[in-house]
């Protein structure tokens, strides 16, 4: 992948572990991820000093905080990487899906008929991602199919995230509260009267 990417959820801004860092150690731990995700998976001492432009006191400073807090381990990988990355957000991966869906409708073009528009289009909305917590989808998932509403559609999503902003909620949280309540579903007026404050979650790295 030319220009790889990761995912940096915006509790960043707010997790007690990232903010007793000092800002040197919070860009520090910027860096870290990015080597991670262009592929060095493991960084010598003297490699993370020279990419950081630090001297080797001060990464060892560090790194025996992003060690205690856990986010690295000795041999300065990033702990729970995968948990917070998907499989789906690399570009080779997606190229390599589409290659093959081509291959195969190529066989298959001389014994099968192509699904109706209507159909294709809900089999792309059936494979939608939701950008939160895999754990908190999951458990979702498990009450909507107990409620047999099927699965989270973009357009489902947009709507629970058009919802949680008038009730000044993050989509998490309301998420949260479906899970809570057995809701397929998500409105503002549900929870008119209802004060809630932002949880201090804890980062994963």
């Amino acid at each position: 992948m030319s220009n790889p990417w990761f995912r940096l959820y915006s509790e960043f801004a707010y997790d007690q572990k990232v903010q007793m860092l000092s800002e040197v150690d919070q860009r520090r731990l910027i860096m870290l991820f990015c080597f991670r995700c262009s592929g060095n998976v493991t960084l010598q001492d003297e490699e993370v000093t020279f990419q950081l432009r630090c001297s080797n006191d001060e990464w060892l400073k560090t790194k025996a905080t992003f060690i205690a807090k856990g986010f690295i381990n000795e041999h300065n990988e990033v702990l729970n990487w995968d948990k917070r990355q998907y499989i789906s957000d690399s570009s080779s991966e997606r190229v390599a899906r589409h290659r093959e869906k081509k291959k195969s409708d190529v066989t298959l073009s001389n014994v099968t008929v192509t699904p109706p528009e209507q159909n294709r289009t809900e089999q792309k909305q059936n494979t939608y991602n939701p950008p939160i917590p895999k754990e908190l989808l999951d458990e979702w998932m498990s009450v909507r199919r107990k409620k047999k509403a099927g699965d989270v559609t973009e357009r489902v999503f947009k709507s629970i995230e058009r919802e949680a902003a008038k009730a000044g909620w993050t989509v998490e949280q309301a998420i949260t509260r479906c899970c809570e309540k057995s809701w397929v579903s998500f409105e503002a007026e549900w929870v008119k009267n209802e004060i809630i404050k932002p949880k201090k979650l804890v980062l994963a790295y």
